[in-house]
């Protein structure tokens, strides 16, 4: 499965994400699908979807909503369908990941995932104040997603948190260290940053 990193300020929301899609069979035994891509794509100028867990859902998705220049309404039907899209995934056979990050008036981020009863977590950072989402599979359980925070910490106190370019790095070395943690995540790196 993939790892997604995405932090998000008053100002922009970067997200880092490995190159590899993963899908798992009913067996529990995954395969990492043909190509290099990173697990989010923009649907606009000011958004983009991230998803991780399940290619065909990110195929899906992507197919569903391409990119064009105005900015998608993120509306209750919108996120009805993603949601609806996500679940289709049984949560026992894998653990499917969805954020859709805007930066059209204000920042925000909405996650949801394929756990049963779950709503969508919503970010939206003030105040100089940063939120930050990771996105990964199965593998990486409660213990490990605690030491990614704290790793992630710890390279922003070695980088910077102030500008974006300083996240990135920290974001960038981040993935390094949670594809030691998943065989799954890939090292290769791809990032996107969105301003408002």
């Amino acid at each position: 499965m993939s790892f997604v990193s995405i932090i998000a300020t008053e100002q922009w929301i970067s997200a880092v994400s490995d190159g590899n899609l993963v899908e798992f069979d009913k067996e529990g035994n995954w395969q990492i699908k043909p190509g290099k891509k990173p697990s989010f794509f923009r649907i606009s100028e000011r958004q983009f979807i991230a998803c991780t867990g399940s290619s065909e859902a990110w195929s899906r998705i992507k197919k569903e909503f391409p990119f064009k220049k105005e900015p998608y309404p993120l509306d209750k039907d919108m996120l009805n369908h993603l949601e609806d899209v996500v679940r289709v995934v049984p949560q026992n056979q894998q653990d499917v990941l969805l954020v859709v990050a805007d930066a059209t008036n204000r920042v925000t981020c909405r996650m949801i995932s394929n756990q049963p009863d779950t709503k969508w977590t919503v970010i939206e950072p003030e105040s100089g104040r940063t939120g930050t989402l990771f996105l990964a599979g199965k593998l990486i359980d409660e213990k490990k997603i605690r030491l990614i925070s704290e790793e992630f910490n710890r390279l922003l106190q070695v980088h910077g948190k102030d500008e974006s370019k300083q996240v990135v790095l920290a974001q960038r070395e981040l993935n390094k260290i949670a594809a030691t943690l998943d065989p799954t995540i890939g090292t290769r790196i791809y990032q996107l940053l969105i301003n408002k």
